[in-house]
């Protein structure tokens, strides 16, 4: 067959380097199409590197802070870099979160949320971030109720004296909090919008000595606070609990009522905290994550330690953690004026 007939097969060095290059450039497409493809398996293959820092808004010895560095030994010991904690506390932890919200995703910052978040997010209009578009969901790992508390030596002897009394006097009788937004401060106005009672609300910052300072002295009427800072002063009798936030009794102090059965049967106020990234987390990294936590929270000396402190420590998913966010703020919207009048 004549070479330049339709039908001829080419041959020489032309044909071949082309048949060479066909096959390069089928190689090159499926080598770039699995490059695209593995990053996020690969970086989570490699890491971690570098120690991950966890970013909180709070003070050293607060709640989040014992929690995060109960969690930073078997994480430590589960990842093989340090954990290393970082409280930065202000501005009911908008400060922390702003910062975090402008950080590279690529595992190496987390971000210790609390339920706060919640209620500064819902508040809030003019935060410089948002709770739902800039922070991925890892896993919320507490879950814990607050706890009204008064001066041993206290009048108040039920939170329905403590109420009847505010109805009485209104906002003569006063209560104290972390500050204003914060879920301490709105577990309480939850219950003054739901039984009608009027306190005035005495904000803290700096930790829990000058609150606990005020009771004793008799400045202060109650203190809402954790039940994680309350145990101890609980258990030594320097504090006097009047009821339990959550729907059901605290299983670590069973004689302490709850609000719901002394005073509004729908009321149910339980915070958490949980581990989020700047948005753009590979999943891959994401599961990572969440797994190792779940190692973490199942280690019998974590698990004894945390529910010692008064916490429910079942680890959520990532859409099961995002879900209870936007709960939350949905929850504690209706109560903006509270805050911003404050």
């Amino acid at each position: 067959m004549d070479r330049w007939s339709t039908g001829a097969r080419a041959s020489g060095p032309r044909a071949s380097g082309a048949r060479t290059c066909a096959r390069i450039s089928r190689r090159t497409i499926i080598a770039a199409a699995a490059t695209i493809a593995a990053p996020a398996v690969v970086r989570a293959q490699a890491w971690p590197i570098n120690p991950i820092r966890v970013i909180h808004g709070y003070d050293a010895g607060s709640n989040p802070d014992t929690i995060a560095r109960h969690l930073s030994v078997p994480m430590t010991e589960i990842l093989g870099v340090q954990i290393v904690i970082e409280p930065k506390p202000g501005a009911a932890e908008r400060l922390a979160a702003s910062q975090v919200a402008r950080m590279k995703s690529d595992g190496s910052v987390l971000y210790l949320m609390t339920g706060g978040q919640a209620v500064v997010s819902a508040t809030d209009k003019t935060l410089s971030y948002d709770a739902l578009r800039d922070f991925d969901y890892i896993a919320i790992v507490t879950r814990f109720p607050f706890v009204f508390t008064v001066a041993p030596e206290s009048r108040f002897k039920s939170v329905q004296a403590f109420l009847d009394e505010a109805k009485r006097r209104p906002n003569e009788v006063t209560y104290g909090t972390s500050g204003i937004g914060s879920t301490l401060h709105m577990a309480m106005e939850l219950l003054l919008s739901q039984t009608g009672a009027r306190m005035t609300h005495v904000p803290y910052r700096g930790g829990l000595q000058a609150p606990y300072n005020d009771l004793m002295g008799g400045r202060l009427d109650m203190q809402v606070i954790t039940f994680s800072n309350a145990q101890p002063m609980l258990k030594t009798d320097k504090l006097r609990a009047l009821a339990v936030t959550s729907k059901e009794r605290h299983g670590g102090f069973p004689d302490v009522p709850t609000v719901a059965e002394t005073l509004a049967p729908d009321y149910d106020v339980v915070s958490w905290l949980g581990f989020t990234a700047p948005a753009g987390l590979a999943p891959a990294l994401r599961d990572r994550l969440n797994d190792v936590l779940r190692q973490a929270m199942a280690k019998p000396e974590i698990k004894a330690k945390l529910e010692e402190l008064g916490n429910d420590t079942r680890v959520s998913t990532p859409s099961e953690f995002r879900n209870r966010v936007e709960q939350d703020m949905a929850r504690w919207r209706p109560l903006a004026h509270v805050v911003n009048q404050s």
